[in-house]
């Protein structure tokens, strides 16, 4: 897989198309993330449409106006996945790493359940 280059804002804005259970307007993501301006999100909007990270899902009514909302065509694991192909850290490694720092036992008992699914797979094959 090739790396997918994501500048800072870019990446903000997609942690909360991730974040959502539904398609944001470029207005909404700011009233998510107020560290984001309107102006920055439609700019960041315009650069993943054109990367084709994301879609217009639909043209809603957003009060009164007719605006687009967005959603993620880019998965959150595949642009991780896409950012440990090129470091010297093993997935090994990296997984290890997190599972050490995670607080949370619903998180913890959760990637548990991803491994004994992994495992399953495996002893198919």
């Amino acid at each position: 897989m090739k790396k997918i280059k994501l500048s800072n804002r870019e990446t903000e804005v997609m942690v909360v198309l991730w974040n959502s259970d539904k398609p944001l307007a470029a207005t909404d993501i700011p009233a998510i993330n107020p560290e984001l301006s309107v102006n920055t999100v439609q700019a960041a909007l315009k650069n993943l449409l054109k990367k084709s990270y994301i879609k217009v899902a639909d043209i809603i009514y957003h009060g009164t106006v007719l605006t687009r909302s967005y959603e993620p065509l880019l998965t959150h694991e595949d642009y991780i996945n896409s950012q440990l192909e090129d470091t010297v850290l093993t997935p090994y490694g990296y997984a290890a790493s997190l599972v050490k720092k995670e607080k949370n036992e619903n998180m913890l008992n959760e990637l548990e359940q991803i491994i004994q699914e992994q495992r399953k797979k495996l002893k198919k094959r």
